[in-house]
């Protein structure tokens, strides 16, 4: 048996399974994130010791996604652009002490591309390109189901695009993840007549999530429609210009934001269509992932095999 984690910018997840991907056990908990990463830390190793304790056959491997940059050839994190305390963090050697196992450590997303492309909406297709849309953004570019990136590769929420509202260059993740969705929102609510978007929010613009703009979108608000056309172009944007470098088979879309469906995927796809260099127009769809919730559990099972 083996364990995966995820430590993500919101939620951490610990699972039990076996080397083909199966999981048999998942424990999930709130990040402690605004306690920083000793806290995270903490509780990361309270759910590890909680799944091991379950373990009918003995566990041999255990593999970490890690939201955030990370150098898979020492298992170290770079940093976390969301939770203080992880620079330079040996995360492998802090594994293997707290579990006396073999560790793999990978970023988030790689962890994702490589679950979907093996197992799940890139299953069976020769280049995948995956990006995951949650609390941050990032990425991973499978062929044949291993990746194919570098040992800081797939970091696709810092490719640059246009910022309308400051006026310059911005981050992807800056404008189109979750949290950055929600911000704007906040924002631009501020400035519109009362609408759907402050309604379903209770009247509070701070309660105004990634959720909201997507509800308030499907009862027709424009604040919020005209929010997520234009987060649906900016990441048409990154997602063509990695097309014209990559030439992917199938780009799978992951992550909370995700979640959102059509609303989300129709603008999507229609952006992409006006972006993606032309001899590759048609031939790379734009696809839901099939494991929003586990594919880093999946992929940190995985791992080993994946490199």
């Amino acid at each position: 048996m083996r364990i995966a984690v995820e430590i993500g910018g919101t939620k951490l997840q610990v699972a039990l399974g076996d080397s083909g991907g199966a999981i048999v056990h998942t424990v999930r908990a709130d990040s402690p994130a605004a306690e920083g990463a000793e806290a995270v830390r903490r509780r990361v190793a309270d759910l590890i010791q909680e799944v091991r304790a379950g373990a009918a056959d003995p566990v041999v491997q255990i593999g970490v996604g890690f939201g955030g940059p990370v150098d898979r050839t020492t298992g170290r994190v770079i940093c976390s652009h969301q939770v203080a305390g992880w620079d330079d963090f040996d995360l492998a050697g802090w594994a293997r002490d707290a579990t006396g196992l073999p560790a793999v450590v990978e970023n988030d997303a790689n962890c994702g591309a490589v679950a979907e492309a093996r197992l799940g909406a890139g299953r069976g297709v020769g280049r995948v390109l995956y990006m995951n849309v949650g609390s941050g953004i990032g990425g991973g570019f499978c062929v044949n189901g291993r990746l194919a990136s570098g040992p800081l590769g797939g970091e696709m929420g810092h490719t640059w695009v246009w910022d309308a509202d400051a006026g310059r260059c911005a981050y992807l993740e800056d404008r189109c993840s979750g949290w950055s969705i929600a911000r704007r929102a906040r924002r631009l609510v501020a400035m519109a007549p009362p609408g759907q978007l402050l309604a379903l929010a209770g009247g509070d613009a701070e309660a105004i999530d990634a959720r909201t703009v997507a509800r308030a979108t499907e009862a027709g608000d424009p604040v919020a429609t005209g929010l997520l056309a234009d987060v649906a172009a900016t990441l048409a944007i990154a997602l063509a210009s990695a097309s014209a470098v990559l030439d992917p088979d199938r780009i799978v879309v992951g992550g909370g934001v995700a979640g959102m469906g059509d609303v989300l995927f129709g603008p999507l796809r229609e952006a992409f269509a006006g972006r993606v260099f032309p001899p590759q127009a048609g031939r790379c769809a734009i696809v839901p992932a099939a494991m929003i919730q586990q594919n880093v559990l999946v992929g940190g099972l995985l791992l080993e095999s994946a490199r």
